[in-house]
């Protein structure tokens, strides 16, 4: 059960990130009245908010019962998740507010 919550969440936020890049550097993306400054800051601020609260919760209510082989397992998983994240923030950041390549 472990796993499978792992790959559909995996699964569901590589094609939420890849879509979120997309907005970010196509300039001319619009959504309803929303601009594309106004994506910018509520699609950074999702991202800045919802993973951590995600992986606070996956890792006191999800793993608090596992035995050690597992929690350093499920530590090391976290870890590289939190990296790409912090890069897909950095990325998405640059592109909606950064000036130069691709920035507004």
């Amino acid at each position: 059960m472990r796993t499978g919550f792992n790959w559909v969440c995996g699964f569901i936020a590589v094609i939420f990130a890849g879509w979120t890049i997309y907005v970010a550097w196509n300039k001319d993306f619009t959504c309803g009245q929303l601009t594309h400054d106004d994506l910018g800051k509520l699609i950074v601020g999702f991202w800045a908010v919802v993973p951590p609260i995600f992986f606070w919760f996956d890792w006191v209510v999800l793993y608090n019962r596992i035995d050690p082989a597992a929690r350093d397992t499920a530590k090391h998983t976290h870890d590289l998740s939190r990296n790409i994240w912090l890069g897909l923030v950095g990325i998405l950041f640059f592109a909606f507010f950064g000036k130069g390549l691709g920035g507004g």
